[in-house]
């Protein structure tokens, strides 16, 4: 009974995101917490758009990092990192564990292929010797039977030539009798051996540059979904062109910025041993709801292959799927409500307004995630590769945003917003300076849509934080009130003869005048 709840839980996540965008589109009043409704939902959608998409694959693939010659994995990626900076066409592909395959592959413009493989040892005669089988012969070849490169440390270079060059010698290597083949044989790696190690750490140059490196990546989806989804938002929303690209670059660099820390920070915790705190926890889910959602959650990933792995296999990665979506999880939930934090201990928001937002962050991160998971099985069903990201922003995007809004509205029955009271204290101000100043109806219109583009987020922390003092409001409010009364008709007092006469003639014949 459990697993079929859970299924048609999914089922429901896979329905809604065939709801439209713009059914995040909020009506604009005067309520000020609608603008925020919309940044809550885009930014934190994009951000978890872009863990599932690239932190979460960065974090698996780090996984190999911590473990037996985990510092052999991070020179893999390390060098390929670094010829991709370099400008070449060079992925990864170890990942199928294929015997005695390559690792690396880097495609020539001219449409060559180069296959390497990287060996990175403590010394490099233990290097050039882990090339070779038990029978002392070379073992990695491509498809056409040629020998592949063999990348090894930087430092070790011209030592693993020479080593080279004694395995070419007694005739250890097929189809290769020049010693001279061995500087084509050996690659120098991009990485020395010490720092392949410190890259598999945590805290270290290597690893924290390799990370920021990852990160900057992801920063750049993230700025794209969040500026793409904060114009078409506001656009919806009746916000001008100009200003929904001004809106829209802003917060688009916001996210952009804490998704690269989120990036950073969650990466250098991958390496810590920290994904050990969720092993209990996620294999017993896997246990809980078998098999069919274990393949379903690596599907997600865009693995087609799943039926070919064994069920031990697929438990495996779902477990390890699901603890790398709580440790992201986790840190963009951090990352994302420090600036609440930090204005909560500056007195410009109250302990009530933080528990609100970090509530609502918490079901749009939850949600979100959920919602980009089963995005990601539908569009590896349909299309792997280009329908697994596509389903993953989809599903992470409608999902997430809705679940945003959802829970506003929840939230505004138990607590109103520290704006909403702040607003009310605008109006009674308002209210109070239209009597003082006898203006007129246009004169309060036009003052009021005025004071309505000073009512930015920021500025209504910051009259919570001087809520105690009555000028703050004034000194927001007055200004406006002045400089509309300066721009009216300037009224000449009638003299004493203009009154006398008009009144002789208003009263003729009522009354004598002498």
């Amino acid at each position: 009974m459990r697993k079929k709840i859970i299924a048609v839980l999914f089922s429901l996540i896979m329905s809604i995101q065939l709801v439209p965008i713009n059914s995040l589109a909020v009506e604009m009043t005067s309520e000020p917490k609608d603008a925020s409704d919309v940044d809550v939902a885009a930014d934190l959608s994009s951000a978890v758009i872009t863990n599932q998409i690239k932190s979460v694959d960065t974090i698996i693939q780090q996984s190999k990092f911590t473990g037996h010659q985990g510092h052999g994995f991070a020179a893999e990626r390390g060098n390929n990192l670094i010829d991709s900076i370099k400008g070449k066409n060079t992925v990864v592909v170890g990942d199928n564990n294929v015997k005695n395959g390559p690792d690396r592959l880097i495609i020539n413009r001219d449409g060559t292929k180069i296959w390497i493989q990287d060996k990175y040892c403590r010394t490099a005669s233990e290097t050039i010797n882990a090339c070779f089988d038990d029978t002392g012969n070379f073992r990695y070849y491509d498809g056409d039977g040629k020998p592949m490169q063999i990348e090894v440390p930087g430092d070790q270079y011209e030592k693993a030539i020479s080593c080279m060059k004694e395995k070419i010698k007694a005739g250890k290597v097929e189809g290769v009798t020049d010693v001279a083949e061995a500087e084509n044989l050996v690659r120098k790696g991009n990485l020395t051996y010490n720092q392949a190690r410190n890259l598999a750490k945590a805290g270290t140059v290597e690893s924290l540059t390799y990370d920021a490196a990852n990160g900057v990546v992801s920063a750049g989806y993230a700025f794209g979904i969040s500026t793409l989804l904060n114009y078409s938002l506001s656009r919806i929303n009746g916000v001008s062109r100009e200003e929904a690209i001004k809106n829209s670059a802003r917060e688009g660099f916001r996210t952009g910025g804490l998704v690269f820390c989120s990036e950073v920070v969650a990466a250098q915790l991958s390496k810590t041993g920290m994904m050990k705190v969720f092993t209990p926890s996620s294999e017993a889910i896997v246990k809980v709801l078998g098999e069919d959602f274990a393949a379903a959650l690596v599907r997600s990933t865009g693995k087609t292959v799943v039926s070919e792995l064994s069920s031990e296999a697929i438990a495996s990665q779902a477990a390890k799927l699901l603890r790398t979506h709580a440790l992201t999880s986790v840190v963009t939930l951090i990352i994302f409500s420090t600036p609440d934090a930090i204005d909560m201990f500056q007195g410009r928001i109250s302990q009530k307004q933080f528990i609100k937002n970090l509530s609502v962050a918490g079901i749009v991160v939850i949600a979100g995630t959920a919602g980009s998971v089963a995005g990601g099985a539908v569009g590896t069903a349909i299309s792997p590769g280009i329908g697994t990201a596509s389903g993953a922003v989809i599903g992470g995007v409608v999902v997430g945003g809705a679940a945003s809004i959802a829970a506003n509205k929840l939230t505004d029955y138990i607590t109103d917003d520290d704006a909403d009271e702040m607003y009310t204290k605008v109006v009674d101000n308002f209210s109070q300076k239209c009597e003082e100043y006898l203006v007129t109806e246009a004169e309060a219109s036009s003052i009021m849509d005025k004071l309505q583009e000073k009512l930015t987020d920021e500025e209504y922390k910051n009259i919570y934080q001087n809520r105690e003092n009555p000028q703050y409001i004034d000194d927001l409010i007055v200004p406006l009130f002045e400089e509309t009364i300066e721009k009216r008709e300037k009224i000449d007092t009638p003299t004493e003869d203009e009154m006398r006469v008009q009144m002789k003639q208003e009263f003729q014949e009522v009354v004598f005048i002498h």
